[in-house]
């Protein structure tokens, strides 16, 4: 693998890796599919010669892009499809290695071409100085002030901000309380973003293993997750899962998909084999799924194994478990006859594919599309028969959703803000019984001397309110509790089953 040397400069956030699902092929064509839409340079052409005003080379790339986003919309929407839709990639990166990542550590949208910051990422550049809902404005460069809304649009605000490891930037920053831009200073740094990773949960006959996402092998840059999860089992399989009565933890929650190719890799020579190969044993009258494009010719997948597993296998996933990650649940449930534990998964039922469009000024542009439906089960698809799921509800911290800073909060006020401060604090103080606070939203006198106390634990003795202060050490031990494992609860409770079983 050779050496790092650009990064993405931010992590899409969790929501919109929903929408990507998992690919047939990672390949795009060689070519672009047309060269130009006749109506699209009949427009243009009558603008330029009729119009009042000047049409120059920047309008007219932005309304081709802006045709081409209007005309797949149209498409996906007409077919209440959310998975079609046009991507964009830069084309002056490097390929990014799925394993690190080398830049800021945010998920953001683009709000009229400036940033709003949705999450930080544990540990990254942005870690402890950025926080959710911080607007980035703009930014200096060689001494200049550049305001992002002065620029032509998203593409040219990201062109400022790419940047190799060890780069500082100095970003604009408005928070949600002030109207004083803020001038932070970020170097780029990188830090870990595994796709799959173990962790020693101190049992010695439980092994854990979670996949974040199912990504491919990039050719001297990324060994891609099924490598990668190959070498991890068989670790653990000469360690923990040696012996009998052993069980491995596959944790899938929360876990969007991502190329098949990681999944099972359709025996095409010098693929490494897929995940499900790697579990599975090979059974033709038995494939672990199947997947049917618009052909209608049925493509079949196995597994991969001569003999199963000598160790158990529990599965666990959620709400947030899409696409690929429910194709490899479905599979190892129906043809492992390994068992699901935590929560009903997402429903994805079909997959995606890419095809290139154009380049434009250093971007490439791409049709994402559904291409069609997968199956497990004999024709069973997820999206209409759910996956039989053991049920262990969540509780404690990974049970609360990102703490946001909007205002300042104090007695007698009413936001849906607080409500979910009022659970971190229930959380964090171990309130339990009649001293449990309210978590409608409504400050009342119970939630202040519970942030009074907070507050006096934290070193601001006499605050009482949530300020812009306390939503980031309240934010910070969020973040530090989440990666916790031993506040997991479902976690925990599986740990409890597999000991009792």
């Amino acid at each position: 693998m050779v050496e790092k040397k650009l990064g993405i400069l931010f992590i899409v956030s969790v929501v919109l890796a929903f929408f990507a699902g998992f690919f047939s092929s990672r390949i795009l064509p060689e070519v672009p599919v047309g060269s130009g839409d006749d109506m699209f340079n009949l427009i243009t052409e009558s603008f330029e010669r009729y119009y009042y005003y000047d049409i120059d080379e920047v309008e007219e790339l932005d309304a081709f892009i802006e045709s081409m986003r209007a005309t797949i919309s149209s498409y996906a929407q007409s077919n209440n499809d959310p998975y079609t839709r046009l991507i964009s990639t830069p084309l002056n990166a490097t390929p990014s290695d799925n394993e690190t990542f080398v830049g800021i550590g945010i998920n953001l949208v683009f709000e009229e071409k400036n940033i709003r910051i949705t999450n930080v990422i544990y540990g990254s550049a942005a870690y402890q100085v950025l926080y959710p809902n911080d607007l980035i404005v703009g930014i200096v460069d060689n001494d200049v002030e550049v305001l992002f809304e002065d620029l032509t649009g998203e593409t040219e605000v990201l062109s400022y901000l790419e940047g190799e490891l060890g780069d500082t930037k100095r970003l604009m920053v408005l928070s949600p309380e002030s109207t004083e831009i803020a001038y932070q200073d970020i170097t780029y740094s990188e830090f870990a973003t595994p796709s799959v990773y173990s962790v020693d949960l101190g049992e010695t006959d439980i092994a854990y293993v979670k996949i974040t996402q199912f990504a491919a092998e990039v050719e001297n840059v990324s060994l891609g997750t099924a490598q990668i999860f190959a070498e991890i089992l068989r670790t653990l399989e000469l360690t923990t899962l040696s012996g009998t009565n052993k069980t491995l933890i596959l944790d899938l929650r929360d876990n969007p998909g991502g190329s098949l190719s990681a999944l099972h890799n359709q025996n095409i020579d010098g693929d490494y084999p897929g995940i499900v190969q790697q579990l599975l044993v090979r059974d033709l009258d038995n494939p672990a799924f199947t997947m049917i494009p618009k052909s209608g010719k049925v493509q079949y997948f196995y597994g991969g194994l001569v003999t199963p597993k000598s160790y158990d296998i529990k599965v666990l996933i959620n709400q947030n478990s899409a696409s690929a990650a429910e194709v490899l649940a479905a599979a190892l449930n129906t043809r492992g006859g390994y068992l699901l534990y935590g929560e009903e998964t997402y429903g994805k039922g079909v997959y995606q594919n890419q095809v290139r469009l154009r380049d434009i000024e250093g971007v490439r542009y791409s049709l994402l599309y559904t291409e069609g439906e997968w199956f497990y089960d004999n024709g069973k698809n997820v999206a209409s028969v759910p996956l039989i799921v053991n049920p262990i509800s969540q509780s404690g911290i990974q049970a609360i959703d990102t703490p946001v800073f909007v205002e300042s909060l104090s007695l007698d006020m009413v936001s849906y803000s607080l409500s979910i401060y009022q659970e971190f604090l229930n959380y964090k103080l171990n309130l339990t019984g009649s001293n449990l606070l309210r978590t409608d939203g409504y400050f009342d006198q119970k939630t202040e001397d519970a942030i009074l106390a907070y507050n006096a634990i934290n070193s601001m003795s006499g605050v009482d309110q949530i300020n812009f202060e306390v939503s980031k050490i309240i934010f910070d031990e969020y973040l530090e509790d989440m990666k916790n494992l031993a506040f997991d609860q479902q976690l925990q409770e599986l740990i409890t089953i597999i000991k009792n079983s």
